[in-house]
């Protein structure tokens, strides 16, 4: 390899220039009818709002609603043009890897100890704990340090600045 091709393998992508992808994500087709589905039920159910003047509360969700499906529409076309995924991807593997999972599993051992370890507490852990794991065991110290800066500078912004009692 030459010193050029070597920098430009370690260069980052150029993000001001668009490169339409050549291969749809799995699932894209699936939610491109998903919205254009919610647009149309947005749309129907704005038509029971009130009647058809220009000054109708219903008007914004009837735009709104209108280019829900527009947008659905465009997204649909563009992933039938592009080349199907590979065999074995699926949407839930794509959209749920084992990070996302684990943390998700965390969210709800989380919500199930705030009432019980109160919210400083309950918070601190889960902030360590999820530091922790997404650096992959490594940084332990400074990720008790940060969850604990993290911890006081919201308790001192919700308690004292909006007087917000926290569970």
């Amino acid at each position: 390899m030459s010193d050029e091709q070597i920098l430009n393998a370690t260069a980052p992508a150029d993000l001001s220039v668009y490169v339409p992808e050549k291969v749809r994500k799995p699932g894209e087709i699936g939610f491109a009818l998903l919205g254009i589905i919610f647009g149309l039920l947005g749309y129907y159910f704005a038509l029971d709002m009130t009647h058809d003047s220009y000054s109708a509360p219903s008007v914004f969700p009837k735009i709104a609603s209108t280019i829900i499906v527009l947008c659905g529409l465009v997204s649909l076309v563009k992933a039938i043009k592009r080349e199907a995924p590979a065999a074995g991807e699926t949407a839930f593997g794509y959209l749920l890897p084992k990070d996302v999972i684990v943390m998700l599993v965390m969210l709800l051992v989380y919500c199930f100890a705030l009432p019980i370890l109160h919210f400083p507490l309950a918070s601190y852990a889960f902030m360590v704990i999820g530091m922790i794991y997404l650096h992959g065991g490594k940084k332990i110290i400074q990720s008790f340090i940060y969850s604990g800066i993290a911890l006081a500078a919201l308790v001192a912004v919700f308690r004292y600045v909006f007087l917000v009692i926290l569970p």
